[in-house]
């Protein structure tokens, strides 16, 4: 044995031990509480869950202006977007925050945009497609188009003048919406983006030699009661659709905009004469069939280019809208104890000689369409029958407002107090056998035998005071069931306002602090309604769609942890943090999981694993003795008999949509809106 090279390894081994620092573990990320160590909880915090999230904005038959070129009308230039798009957005729970102190729903987002434009093979493949017979078929004018055609009477022999191009009737088609979003969406990996991910697609047709007229539709779309038509009706025809929610299958977030379609019947673009279109005597700024853009006559696209106006959409319409909104009401229901049972309890209110109920409401339908909007509640459903006479009847005529001296003259909402007083008393008789846990949805259906309102289908009403949502309300008189309409779509509708969701027509920009609707500046944003989801108005859907859910289940995460964080602070207060802590660092890794999901964009799984780390806490605390209470706003209301709370605050309701600065409640719908929804 050398034992001089032995000596030596020995020295060297010692040596490079002293060189080399002892093994210390590495810090526990979060911050140090009286329940340990937290990282995504914060006891007593109302906390945002940001995430950077990424739009696609991609182009197919448009041309980018090249450096220092001049813009000509159809060309587009990126600048243009980055001057107009949103860097983020701050959800707010809208009609909570109309009451004066604004709400965040406690979701925000950073965007990061990637425009794409499409190359000439994907371009040819895609007009190639929408040609074939499976997805378009040859079709005469419709009478909105002939309107365009004629700008005004739709029987003229010349096309108007100040138009730069009418509709070929020879040469029309129409397209299936539904199919042309589900290829778009199925070769997003052909534009170089990932399945899954938010994508706008822009399209031109015009600029092709193999250019056809033509408007997207959905043809089989049926009012689920009557099985009336709407996706035949002319005034339904669309030029935009996406965020279909496909069985079986992977998310896919796409939603299409052409603006080489013919114009849009939804937003006025067949009238390009007048610049007032809704009689409000304010402009109405729509966007022309893309034909008009940069035109010499005398219309709306006179000295237009159409770049901007993609970017607004994308803004104003995609973005804030469908994307990313806010929604109407809080999705937490009852905070800080959340239910784990919902009971839809449905009041049909029958006249006499009306419908009968069985014809015009599928109640298991009703349940199984908006189930998904809580998805870790469990539904129940009730129903009684009573006839609208007597007192019932009278409240509900004060409803649509008959006179002061007859309905409600001493509280602000004079013709809507009585139906809510009258529903107020019921529900409290109704809990007092309403098991722990339980959430009754208040749904009444007035079935009435006579026409005694103008063509409204229903609202969902709050508190009155806190912007709390309390009552669905359903109508359906003899002409709304002429004209097709039952109550099943109707009551899904304003139940998923109840459950928080918004219209896709009506919303706000929370970098500008502006609420807006499709009116004057923002009349275009009626295009929103062209989406898969039963929160439009032009009756072209029966269930919620893709970016109903993403939504809704991203309301839910935030809920889960902020209601967590409240009942840790309860915890916290009552001195009993050491019999939680084991609880709350348990779901403390739940919602580190959860935020690793949400980022992915799963946010189902998000929203599993926050109602998971929620339901431990609370568990945990109550074992401890916590009093951990749900809010009951029907207790809390100010003005009403045996009951006495502060004075309540006043919503800033606006009967319009013009757009205003702040938080605003909107109406259901205006007197226009109502119109083109009974239109054909």
């Amino acid at each position: 044995m050398n034992h001089k090279l032995v000596a030596t390894a020995l020295l060297g081994a010692a040596l490079l031990a002293g060189c080399t620092k002892p093994n210390t573990p590495t810090p526990t990320p979060g911050t140090q509480t009286e329940f340990g160590k937290l990282q995504a909880l914060k006891p007593g915090t109302q906390d945002t869950i940001n995430t950077k999230l990424k739009v696609n904005i991609v182009f197919v038959g448009y041309r980018q202006t090249l450096p220092g070129q001049v813009a000509t009308a159809r060309q587009v230039s990126t600048a243009d977007f980055d001057q107009i798009l949103p860097g983020s957005y701050d959800a707010v729970n809208r009609i909570p925050s109309a009451y004066g102190r604004t709400e965040k729903t406690g979701t925000s987002f950073d965007f990061d945009y990637n425009y794409v434009f499409a190359d000439q093979t994907f371009e040819d493949d895609f007009f190639k497609f929408v040609q074939t017979k499976e997805v378009s078929q040859p079709a005469a004018l419709t009478s909105r188009e002939k309107i365009f055609n004629c700008q005004g009477d739709p029987t003229c022999t010349t096309p108007a003048g100040n138009i730069t191009r009418a509709i070929d009737a020879n040469n029309n088609i129409v397209v299936d919406a539904l199919k042309t979003e589900n290829w778009l969406a199925d070769n997003v990996s052909r534009v170089g983006v990932k399945p899954g991910e938010y994508t706008i697609y822009f399209v031109n047709w015009y600029d092709r030699p193999d250019f056809k007229f033509h408007s997207y539709a959905r043809l089989d779309a049926k009012d689920t009661d009557t099985g009336a038509p709407f996706g035949t009706y002319s005034s339904r025809r669309l030029i935009a659709w996406g965020g279909s929610a496909r069985e079986n299958a992977p998310a896919q977030r796409v939603w299409f905009y052409d603006l080489s379609a013919n114009p849009d019947p939804w937003t006025d673009a067949i009238d390009v004469t007048n610049p007032d279109v809704d009689g409000d005597e304010v402009p109405d700024y729509r966007m022309p069939p893309i034909w008009e853009y940069g035109t010499r006559k005398a219309n709306i696209g006179y000295g237009r280019k159409v770049s901007p106006d993609l970017a607004l959409v994308a803004r104003y319409t995609a973005i804030n809208l469908l994307f990313t909104p806010s929604p109407i009401y809080r999705a937490a229901l009852t905070p800080p104890e959340m239910p784990d049972t919902i009971n839809l309890d449905v009041h049909v209110e029958q006249g006499d000689g009306a419908a009968d109920p069985a014809t015009v409401l599928k109640n298991g339908l009703l349940q199984d369409r908006v189930k998904v909007l809580q998805p870790f509640a469990t539904f129940k459903q009730s129903s009684k029958t009573t006839a609208l006479d007597g007192d019932l009847a009278d409240v509900y005529k004060c409803f649509f407002g008959v006179s002061e001296d007859t309905c409600s003259p001493d509280y602000a909402d004079f013709s809507g107090e009585k139906l809510f007083q009258f529903g107020v008393k019921e529900l409290r008789e109704t809990y007092k056998t309403t098991p722990a846990g339980t959430y009754n949805l208040p749904i009444y259906l007035f079935n009435d035998s006579t026409n005694s309102q103008g063509g409204l289908l229903g609202v969902a009403y709050d508190d009155g005071e806190t912007g709390t949502q309390s009552f669905v309300y359903s109508f359906l008189t003899p002409d709304l069931l002429d004209f097709g309409y039952g109550f099943t779509d109707t009551t899904v509708h304003e139940t998923g306002h109840h459950l928080s969701l918004s219209h896709p027509h009506d919303g706000y920009d929370s970098e500008q602090n502006l609420s807006y609707g499709p009116s004057g500046d923002f009349h275009f944003v009626n295009t929103g309604d062209q989406s898969a989801t039963i929160m439009s108005y032009n009756d072209l859907s029966r269930t919620f769609g893709q970016f109903n859910l993403d939504s809704q289940y991203r309301y839910l995460t935030a809920a889960y942890l902020n209601n967590t964080n409240a009942i840790l602070e309860l915890v916290r207060r009552a001195n009993k943090a050491g019999s939680v802590s084991s609880a709350a660092q348990s779901a403390d890794s739940k919602f580190v999981q959860a935020k690793t999901k949400y980022d992915a964009l799963d946010y189902l799984g998000a929203a599993q694993l926050a109602h998971d780390g929620y339901r431990s806490v609370l568990s945990a605390a109550k074992s401890a003795g916590v009093s951990v209470t749900a809010y009951k706003w029907y207790e809390n209301l100010n003005g009403l008999e045996g009951l006495s709370v502060g004075q309540g605050a006043k919503m800033r309701f606006s009967p319009t949509f013009k757009a205003q600065t702040g938080v605003v409640a909107f109406p259901e719908e205006t007197a226009y809106q109502r119109k083109l929804r009974l239109s054909k």
